[in-house]
């Protein structure tokens, strides 16, 4: 069977509410008058930010199918974030108060914008903050915003705001290339009083033996200090559920994280890669992105739901 068709029976196969292809509509956050250079100065901590009474932010409001959410992006590297993104992170929070803040960071420029739609189409929590650790990765990640056909702008007052032209476009690339001496990712600062959680990765993968299930990542930052969330069996769901902790980077030919999930399908409804540090759980994600993995939301668990759960290691020619 052809790798396209079977894709297509796989979708088939899965509810609906697991994949939103529809448009995304990203209403702009109207300005906060309280969030200007003092009140930066007073989150950062730092008295060289200068006192502007201006401050742009990239924040929205986001409806997508029948969920609505917040949605932010800035620079950062996912746990320290620019005095711009901490600006973000307080307006988002001015619209859900308490509520955790999810983040993506996002750390390659050519798959970028795939992990912003894939997040955006999936995301089932309040608020969500992407992050980027530099102007190319973030303009890689953020411009589509302005002429995807998936996407729609509205500005604060409601109105509708036209995409950009190609001719635009060509421009834009054209003076970002004229830059020369391009200057270095600001500062980066923690974010204080919020409560901080990485957004779920979470997979669905058809194997050769026709079987659908859930896989997720986890990064373990350093030699797995990162430790798993309490709930993270409730993004695959399943009766069996394997974690498996991975050592190293996936294989050069991109394959054998999602060999070792096919085999563990045999066995297992559900998969978590539990990655020892950031370059392998990066590895990992990038290896299913680029194969065109579905991203997909967590399940609808039955109650008093208690799944059989396997932790074992994966060796480094498996991972």
């Amino acid at each position: 069977m052809g790798e396209a068709k079977r894709k297509k029976q796989e979708r088939a196969a899965w509810p609906d509410s697991d994949g939103y292809n529809g448009t995304i509509d990203l209403h702009v956050l109207p300005p906060a008058m309280e969030i200007d250079g003092a009140r930066i100065r007073e989150l950062t901590g730092d008295d060289t930010i200068p006192d502007t009474t201006q401050v742009i932010l990239r924040a929205f409001r986001a409806v997508v199918g029948e969920r609505t959410f917040h949605v932010g992006f800035c620079l950062g590297d996912g746990e320290s974030f620019s005095a711009v993104g901490i600006a973000v992170i307080e307006r988002l929070s001015m619209e859900a108060p308490g509520a955790a803040l999810h983040i993506v960071p996002i750390v390659h420029d050519d798959i970028a914008w795939d992990i912003v739609m894939r997040h955006l189409r999936s995301f089932t929590g309040q608020v969500l903050l992407f992050t980027f650790p530099n102007s190319d990765v973030y303009d890689a990640g953020t411009a589509e915003v302005s002429y995807s056909k998936h996407i729609r702008q509205f500005d604060p007052s409601g109105a509708l705001l036209g995409r950009l032209t190609e001719a635009q476009r060509r421009k834009i690339r054209e003076q970002k290339a004229a830059m020369l001496n391009r200057p270095p990712p600001p500062r980066f600062y923690p974010a204080s009083g919020v409560t901080q959680e990485d957004s779920p990765w979470i997979f669905r993968v058809g194997t050769p033996a026709g079987k659908v299930i859930r896989t997720a990542v986890w990064d373990g930052r350093r030699n797995y200090a990162h430790e798993l969330p309490e709930d993270i069996v409730r993004w695959v769901g399943g009766d069996r559920i394997a974690i498996v902790q991975v050592d190293s980077p996936v294989g050069v030919n991109r394959r054998s994280s999602l060999d070792l999930t096919h085999k563990l399908a045999k066995d297992f409804d559900g998969v978590i890669h539990w990655a020892r540090d950031t370059d392998t759980f990066q590895s990992i994600l990038k290896s299913f992105i680029r194969l065109d993995l579905d991203s997909v939301s967590p399940p609808e668990l039955p109650a008093g739901w208690e799944p059989e759960i396997v932790i074992f290691a994966a060796n480094g020619d498996h991972a």
